[in-house]
């Protein structure tokens, strides 16, 4: 069963939780090489590739059934397609993961600002739930 880094929505439980079933194991971790945008008119951010030198501070979820892995991508939908990489965590441990990252086709969506997940935490994610998701699991 995948590891599956999050870096937006996906990092707070009570996104999570209206997605999935299970219930995870999560730990911290960092994804090199890619830079975090905000998107466009939103309040959810995405992932591109960029220089080795980029890093992108996320969750990890950890052994995720197939049913709620199901789940997640049709949460993420069209835009986005699942990646295999490896993500850090802060005592240096390498895991494989699996990451949604914005489909090339898409970067017209991309805003020129960056992501504040504190902002997220505190404002953003009202509006998330209440715009995206509904009582039922996706």
């Amino acid at each position: 069963m995948p590891h599956i880094f999050t870096y937006g929505s996906l990092m707070f439980d009570p996104v999570w939780s209206r997605v999935v079933d299970g219930s995870y194991d999560r730990c911290e971790a960092l994804l090199q090489g890619y830079d975090r945008k905000g998107v466009r008119h939103e309040v959810y951010p995405v992932i591109v590739p960029s220089t080795i030198h980029s890093l992108v501070q996320g969750i990890v979820y950890l052994d995720v059934s197939s049913s709620d892995l199901a789940k997640l991508d049709r949460f993420e939908g069209e835009y986005f397609f699942r990646k295999k990489e490896q993500a850090v965590t802060p005592d240096m441990k390498i895991l494989p993961v699996e990451v949604f990252v914005l489909k090339e086709e898409y970067y017209a969506i991309i805003s020129s600002g960056k992501w504040d997940p504190e902002h997220f935490s505190t404002t953003g994610i009202h509006f998330f739930i209440h715009t995206y998701m509904d009582t039922d699991k996706q």
